[in-house]
C-alpha cells in the first residue's frame, strides 16, 4: 500500500513511535523515526530530499509539530506533513498547519492511520485513489 514511501515519525512517546513505525513498516513503507525536533532535524539532514511524509507530534518535548514541519521542509520541500494531537480538542484556527496539512487525533487505531496516510497522498494528487 505505501511502498516507496520514506515517512519520519516524530513523537516523544517511544512506545507511540513504536507502534506507528510497525504499522507503516508493514504496510509497506520505510520507516525512519525520532523522539523529538532535534532528532527530526538531523534526519531531515542525513536524508536531504528524501522524506515523502513526516507523521508529528503537535507537542513535542523539546519544540512543535511546526517546527518539525519547517525543518522537513527546508529539505524535502515536496514533504506532505501530518500532525497527531493528544488534544481533547484542536482548533486549526490557532495553529497554521498548512494548506496539506492532515491531523489524526490519538489515540487512533492502526487501519485508521493507514487511512489517513492513504488520504493524504490522494489529496495531494501523488497516488491514484483505488475503485
Amino acid at each position: 500500500m505505501l511502498e516507496h514511501l520514506r515517512i519520519l515519525v516524530v513523537d516523544d512517546e517511544p512506545d507511540l513511535i513504536e507502534i506507528v513505525r510497525r504499522v507503516l513498516s508493514r504496510a509497506g513503507a520505510e520507516v525512519i523515526t525520532a523522539s523529538g525536533l532535534a532528532g527530526a532535524e538531523r534526519l531531515c539532514a542525513e536524508h536531504p530530499k528524501g522524506i515523502d511524509l513526516a507523521i508529528t507530534d503537535l507537542k513535542l518535548n523539546d519544540g512543535s509539530g511546526p517546527q518539525v514541519a519547517e525543518a522537513v521542509r527546508a529539505t524535502c520541500p515536496d514533504a506532505l506533513i501530518m500532525y497527531m494531537s493528544g488534544l481533547p480538542y484542536f482548533d486549526a484556527a490557532v495553529v497554521d498547519l498548512g494548506p496539506d496539512a492532515s491531523v489524526i487525533a490519538k489515540p487512533f487505531r492502526a487501519t485508521e492511520l493507514v487511512d489517513m496516510v492513504q488520504v493524504a497522498l490522494i489529496r495531494a494528487g501523488r497516488v491514484a485513489p483505488e475503485r
